[in-house]
């Protein structure tokens, strides 16, 4: 602890003795403080006065937030589209566009100044938050106050262009885009129905559908249905009635379950879809099966009823015949049916890819539609209104006073600068001119032994010397004091003549 405050009672004696050393070269660093004062008031006297302009612009967000198109319409992402706006509104091309119009550019007079102007112009900009929700302020500062508005209007005219462009161009964007995909699937559609119309007419009898939901399905009703022909030709062989109402029964149902497979295929289809059309000929197919099996039973039961016993067994013999001949024919079905189990079950396969082909392409293009229709919708409550909009609330106008420089804050700078330069000028003649500054530094220079001092005794003229010079060097640091005083408070005055000196010293 001892040994701190030892150390520290040394640092201040040295800087002490330090201090009285360049003392002796005060008016040396005296002169200097005011040569720095002069020229730095002057430069900052000197400096042109900039004019600041500014533009409150407010983003109306509201009509993007409409109720009545949620769900509808897409709705765009605020946030993010006002940060692209305000952070593209100083990109080069804007910047270009801003200096042409104002005149700004007239200021460069080669390519690489023309370079530097806009960079500058890009940092004198400033695009900030109002502090309120998506209220902006734009500002430039300029020496000319005209040119300070006119680019801030330029840029508020900017600002409010490319806002109306932008909704529209990506709307329109987005609608080409999904124009020429829907155009695309389309055509996709197009060629999967007309493949699958083809195979379906090429492949006419072995497609699921056509008397059978699949191949073994189609196969055990083909069976079931020629025991019951086989079960009615024993009954007619045998003298017995027989009536085909079960067998009708059945067609019926068929029929009936056809039709509204085909009302349903309608409310999707065209009339022209393959399965639409394979519906109504199995609909036909089997109405004409049901009509003939009618016709047959209808006309025994005449014979039986006019002509009596005598003419029923003519009538069980013609029905024998009839069941006969589709007892075979059913035997045939049914052999042609074993006989092209590969070709049906090959045709079953390809049937289910081509329409699982194109029902995939048939979502897509649905699917494409309603986007496409969903974008047309966007697009027209863009023009009509529901749109980023940005509306002036206080447009930029051409300042009367001065907006910088900071020459307040720049005098206290030089007087403290001038002050700095002045006591390290004085300290530095001190180092170059050294002289011994206590009895300790003069036993350090050398081996030289040193008895003892000698104080020096002051005369009475010598003390009134030293203190007029002390009040002369306070007087000075005082004056500079002043000058800093009136320079601050004339400063406005003090500017405008400075300029004007310099004005007519170039012209």
């Amino acid at each position: 602890m001892q040994n701190s405050s030892f150390d520290l009672h040394e640092l201040v004696q040295q800087i002490t003795l330090e201090m009285r050393a360049a003392w002796r070269y005060r008016w040396h660093a005296l002169a200097v403080a005011w040569s720095v004062m002069i020229v730095g008031a002057m430069l900052v006297f000197s400096l042109p006065n900039q004019y600041a302009s500014t533009a409150q612009v407010y983003a109306d967000t509201n009509s993007l937030n409409n109720p009545l198109l949620r769900g509808i319409a897409v709705q765009p992402d605020i946030r993010g589209r006002l940060d692209v706006i305000t952070r593209t509104l100083l990109s080069r091309p804007n910047l270009e566009t801003v200096a042409d119009k104002t005149g700004l550019s007239l200021r460069a007079t080669t390519p690489a100044d023309k370079d530097a102007l806009l960079v500058k112009l890009g940092d004198a900009v400033r695009v900030k938050d109002a502090g309120a929700r998506n209220l902006y302020n734009i500002s430039y500062s300029d020496v000319d106050p005209g040119m300070a508005q006119k680019v801030v209007q330029a840029f508020v005219e900017i600002l409010m262009n490319d806002t109306l462009g932008e909704n529209t161009a990506s709307t329109a964007s987005a609608q080409s885009f999904l124009q020429q995909q829907v155009d695309d699937y389309n055509k996709r559609l197009n060629d999967a129905e007309q493949k699958l119309a083809d195979f379906k007419k090429a492949n006419l009898g072995n497609l699921p559908g056509q008397g059978g939901a699949d191949y073994a399905t189609r196969l055990q009703a083909a069976e079931n249905r020629l025991q019951d022909l086989e079960s009615q030709y024993a009954a007619a062989a045998a003298g017995r009635p027989v009536r085909a109402q079960s067998s009708t029964s059945d067609i019926d149902r068929q029929i009936a379950s056809y039709k509204q497979k085909l009302e349903d295929l309608l409310l999707k289809y065209t009339d022209e879809y393959p399965d639409v059309v394979t519906t109504r000929r199995m609909i036909k197919q089997l109405e004409a099966r049901r009509d003939t099996m009618r016709r047959h039973p209808a006309s025994a039961a005449v014979a039986d009823a006019s002509a009596g016993s005598g003419s029923a067994s003519n009538a069980n013999s013609f029905s024998a015949r009839s069941l006969a001949a589709q007892v075979a024919a059913q035997k045939r079905e049914i052999a042609d049916l074993k006989a092209n189990a590969d070709k049906i079950t090959d045709a079953q396969v390809t049937l289910q890819q081509l329409t699982r082909n194109y029902d995939v392409t048939r979502k897509q293009y649905d699917e494409l539609m309603s986007r496409l229709n969903t974008a047309q919708l966007s697009q027209d409550a863009t023009q009509s209104g529901n749109n980023l909009k940005f509306r002036v609330i206080s447009p930029p106008i051409v300042p009367l006073l001065p907006d910088g420089p900071k020459r307040g804050l720049m005098l206290l700078a030089v007087f403290v600068l001038a002050l700095g330069i002045g006591g390290a000028f004085g300290f530095f003649l001190h180092k170059i001119k050294p002289v011994f500054l206590s009895l300790k530094s003069l036993r350090e220079f050398g081996d030289y032994p040193v008895i003892g001092t000698f104080s020096l005794i002051a005369s009475s003229g010598r003390l009134e010397q030293r203190h007029r010079e002390i009040v002369g060097f306070c007087a000075g640091l005082g004056l500079l004091a002043v000058v800093l005083v009136l320079g601050l408070a004339f400063k406005a005055p003090l500017a405008s003549m400075m300029q004007h000196v310099f004005v007519l010293g170039a012209t």
